[in-house]
């Protein structure tokens, strides 16, 4: 008679949103970790979600969590002395605006992608399309494959200088829709620091000091995004009242102020 193993399966999910640096990748199950991520792929493809792009940086935040599980062979979001997923995904040099984490331990890998999508905290995380890129660790230790999934939304890797290119792109065009006349792009030196300064202050400015040609600020917008191509919503809404010649733009890249993910721009009418 055919007897079926059945597979020993622990998960626990966590929403957001140590082991060396030096580990030995030896010690990672490659394979598993491809089968699995191709499985949430195909999961979201069917669900009609995007698929997730591989991110290395995020596996070795996978990675060095799964070497967590197996040494402690409990599964956790967080044990003693280890920081936080959000602090984790950081360390490894991402920006981002939100994280989640799925862990599990299964003895059968078949079973894995159905084991977290039978759960729905798991589900939620694997299918969700806030999220665009994604990493599988996996230790396989005796029978045991432990496995952390990491999700992200990953802020766009611009400079500066790029970024308020992709500012003022979008503020022209939405500046065409309320105005016959064309505005000028114009530079002031020091912006971006002081972009970098507003944004390191919560978003307090300081207009009196912003000034082009001996001429005084019309109208300043500061605010705080993700994609530095759209704009926010209180420049759409003010925009069309605002009469100006020329205008200039600053960016601060969340590397220069210290955020987890997010740009800061500072647009001046003059």
């Amino acid at each position: 008679m055919k007897c079926n193993r059945m597979p020993i399966a622990w998960i626990a999910v966590l929403l957001f949103a140590i082991a060396s640096a030096a580990q030995d990748a030896s010690k990672f199950d490659a394979d598993a970790e491809a089968q699995i991520f191709a499985a949430i792929n195909r999961s979201r493809t069917e669900a009609g979600v995007p698929a997730l792009k591989a991110d290395p940086k995020l596996q070795e935040a996978a990675r060095r969590h799964s070497l967590l599980l197996a040494k402690h062979h409990v599964l956790s979001h967080q044990f003693p002395g280890e920081p936080a997923l959000t602090d984790r995904v950081r360390a490894v040099g991402l920006f981002f605006t939100a994280a989640a984490e799925n862990v599990g331990m299964n003895t059968e890998l078949r079973d894995v992608n159905d084991m977290f999508l039978r759960s729905p905290g798991h589900r939620t995380n694997m299918l969700n399309p806030a999220y665009d890129a994604a990493a599988v660790g996996v230790l396989h230790l005796g029978s045991s494959y432990w496995i952390t999934e990491d999700f992200a939304k990953l802020t766009p890797a611009l400079a500066a200088d790029k970024a308020e290119d992709d500012a003022a792109a979008a503020f022209e065009n939405r500046w065409k829709q309320d105005h016959p006349a064309t505005i000028k792009r114009v530079r002031i030196t020091n912006f971006q620091a002081f972009a970098c300064k507003t944004a390191r202050s919560g978003g307090k400015l300081q207009a009196a000091s912003v000034t082009y040609d001996n001429k005084p600020v019309r109208q300043i917008f500061a605010y705080s995004t993700a994609a530095p191509s759209t704009l926010a919503p209180q420049v759409n809404a003010n925009v069309s009242g605002v009469q100006a010649s020329t205008y200039a733009v600053a960016a601060c890249t969340p590397q220069e102020w210290g955020s987890d993910g997010q740009f800061w721009i500072v647009l001046a009418l003059f």
